[in-house]
């Protein structure tokens, strides 16, 4: 079962007031023309508003639930026939056919914990390109001091509401191991219903931070040329305190490396 099957049914609440990185990666779509891959695509969060945007999508996620929700989102909205949905792991298959820009967005690509993993998803998105079309990652930026402190502590993250007015307290403990560079994340999802009573889910994932060379290095060997590292989505220069790491990249033809 995937990581987000449990929560499936909170993740478009959670995140409802999120739309900060629609605008970049709507006029990345524009730019680039053609179709878009959306890897690891989750509940269609991006999917729906790229399509009334008027262009054409693939979208990819390992979690059936999670495809579920983005096939019904998909279906309200009437776009079935601009966007292709597809359930499977990007380490293994993309669905056939050409794209002008991938996207791996709000930092999915760091549940690739292994650089085996990493760079068989990068090869897969590149095969799934055409020549020269773009990719971008979006990843948190580690900050040392942060994640120094992460020892396991449970805090309260925030409180919202589902659809059917169910009220949830979500909470989050975090503990990084700073040398495998791995946080190893627990989130609690409780419901709370009009008599106070209390249903719990819980979540346990592990996610890995990368740093600036590492990811250049990735795409180097995926054979994807860097094109630019920003530290927001208004694409203000990378810097240490940014609070994200987007990285776009060009697809390049493959070369072999000499040892």
């Amino acid at each position: 079962m995937s990581d987000y099957d449990a929560v499936a049914r909170y993740y478009d609440a959670d995140h409802s007031d999120f739309a900060d990185d629609l605008p970049f990666y709507r006029e990345l779509a524009r730019r680039t023309g053609g179709r878009v891959l959306e890897a690891m695509c989750g509940s269609g969060r991006l999917l729906v508003p790229l399509a009334e945007a008027g262009f054409r999508l693939t979208g990819i996620d390992s979690s059936p639930m999670m495809i579920e929700r983005a096939r019904s989102r998909i279906a309200a909205a009437g776009l079935g026939e601009r966007i292709a949905l597809h359930y499977g792991d990007v380490r293994r298959e993309i669905p056939p056919g050409r794209h002008r820009l991938a996207i791996v967005a709000l930092n999915s690509f760091m549940h690739l914990t292994s650089v085996a993993d990493q760079l068989a998803a990068l090869e897969r998105i590149h095969r799934a390109l055409e020549p020269d079309g773009l990719l971008a990652i979006d990843v948190f930026n580690p900050h040392a001091r942060s994640l120094a402190d992460s020892h396991g502590e449970l805090a309260l993250d925030r409180t919202f509401r589902l659809e059917d007015g169910t009220r949830v307290q979500k909470f989050v403990a975090q503990r990084a191991n700073l040398a495998e560079q791995l946080n190893h994340v627990t989130f609690i999802y409780d419901e709370i219903d009009g008599a106070d009573q209390v249903h719990r889910t819980t979540q346990c994932m592990i996610l890995r931070w990368f740093y600036r060379y590492e990811i250049e290095h990735l795409m180097e060997r995926a054979g994807f040329a860097v094109e630019a590292i920003y530290g927001s989505y208004d694409l203000d220069p990378f810097r240490g305190d940014s609070d994200i790491m987007l990285t776009v990249a060009q697809r390049r033809l493959r070369r072999r490396h000499r040892l």
